[in-house]
């Protein structure tokens, strides 16, 4: 490996940045998942790593604390119960997916997520 090579490094943006409608985020988005930035012939460009990180969230802590106990039980429910939790309509990208996901050219059902935002969703209920 070229040690002179561009490495990918993660965007980070602040939370209070994101809720600010008037912010011009687009270098962030184009640093992280690619765009004319990106697709530069300089060879100094680092790849977008394809995920942005984002800090200072009010009361995320609490949030993960409060519902990251519950993954046991979701873990242990029927198959059955799962269904109700699938979210087709977001392309699974909410709610409950397995199987889903495909490794190559099969469905993987060696992992399954639970797609869940503790700071918006309320465990138990359909919102």
């Amino acid at each position: 490996m070229n040690s002179s090579s561009p490495s990918a490094h993660l965007v980070v943006v602040d939370f209070e940045d994101i809720s600010d409608a008037s912010k011009d985020l687009t270098a962030e988005l184009e640093r992280a998942f690619g765009g004319h930035l990106s697709s530069s012939s300089s060879s100094d460009a680092a790849s977008p790593l394809g995920i942005i990180a984002i800090r200072n969230i009010p009361n995320f802590v609490e949030a993960k604390n409060a519902f990251l106990p519950m993954a046991h039980a979701l873990a242990h429910l029927s198959p059955e119960y799962y269904k109700a939790l699938e979210d087709p309509t977001s392309f699974y990208n909410a709610g409950w997916s397995h199987g889903k996901e495909k490794l190559g050219d099969e469905p993987d059902f060696a992992k399954a997520s639970y797609y869940f935002n503790p700071l918006t969703d309320v465990p138990g209920t359909k919102d």
